[in-house]
């Protein structure tokens, strides 16, 4: 890969160990690489409803070719795939589907809740759940990886590629919420590179959801997270997983829009 081909917006390789205001604008500025807190939430509650995730009647997979190897409960906004009927269907379920997932963790607080309250608190312009033509979003997805054959290849994410709302204009960055209720001994490693694709990776990206592992250069970082870990990173950035051995990898997640700190941040799986 030449140097012309490289998009130049990159992050620092410093990775905060807390989540404050201070790096909470430093990740969404692009000046440090990641967020990786430790012991988040309660391994014991975290590992209670990874297997209710494991077993929900809402356990799908995502539609494109390199990531229908991955399961989650309840219906994505990627997987819109820009059809009218499909992004009804995703708002009608929006509400009802966080009533789920927040029931899964009764009587406690939901990890996906948690990180909206302390995001809601640290952000300096505070922060709300998205609405899109102003109709509700789901947030709080359970992302489900198979022993040994669920992976995610490098690839993006961008909500700019999934909607042409008014609400997404201005939008700055996108920043990932990943708490981990349980995770692999071995294996299920997320791999940052702290770089966008260039032209030619985000066409791949977007027929079929990720670049042959091959065609890539080695990321600047490999985490291993632990379970009850949250990890926010910028997933405008390639990133990846990898197969894990023994056991399903389990996580709740939430995306992130920020327009700078003068306007709230939104929420959205």
């Amino acid at each position: 890969m030449s140097a012309t081909e490289t998009i130049v917006r990159t992050a620092t390789n410093v990775i905060a160990t807390e989540l404050t205001t201070e790096t909470l604008l430093a990740l969404a500025g692009r000046e440090i690489g990641a967020i990786h807190v430790k012991g988040y939430y309660p391994v014991a509650i975290a590992a209670e409803v990874a297997q209710k995730a494991i077993d929900h009647p809402a356990l799908g997979h995502y539609h494109k070719q390199y990531t229908s190897s991955v399961g989650r409960v309840y219906m994505p906004h990627i997987d819109t795939k820009w059809d009218p009927e499909l992004t009804a269907k995703y708002h009608d379920a929006a509400l009802p589907a966080i009533a789920d997932v927040r029931s899964m963790f009764h009587p406690y607080l939901a990890p996906v809740d948690k990180v909206r309250l302390d995001l809601q608190e640290l952000w300096p312009a505070g922060a709300n759940l998205l609405r899109l033509r102003g109709r509700a979003c789901f947030v709080g997805a359970f992302r489900v990886f198979q022993p040994s054959t669920s992976e995610f290849y490098p690839h993006n994410d961008a909500i700019d590629q999934e909607t042409d709302a008014p609400e997404i204009e201005g939008v700055l960055n996108q920043l990932v919420a990943n708490i981990y209720l349980q995770v692999p001994e071995r294996g299920g490693d997320l791999h940052l590179w702290l770089r966008e694709p260039t032209a030619a990776e985000t066409e791949i990206i977007l027929d079929v959801e990720g670049l042959d592992p091959k065609s890539v250069e080695e990321p600047v970082h490999v985490i291993h997270p632990e379970a009850g870990d949250l990890i926010i990173f910028s997933p405008r950035m390639l990133h990846a997983v990898t197969p894990g051995q023994g056991t399903h990898r389990v996580g709740a997640a939430a995306f992130i829009a920020s327009k700078g700190p003068a306007e709230p941040l939104v929420f959205w799986s």
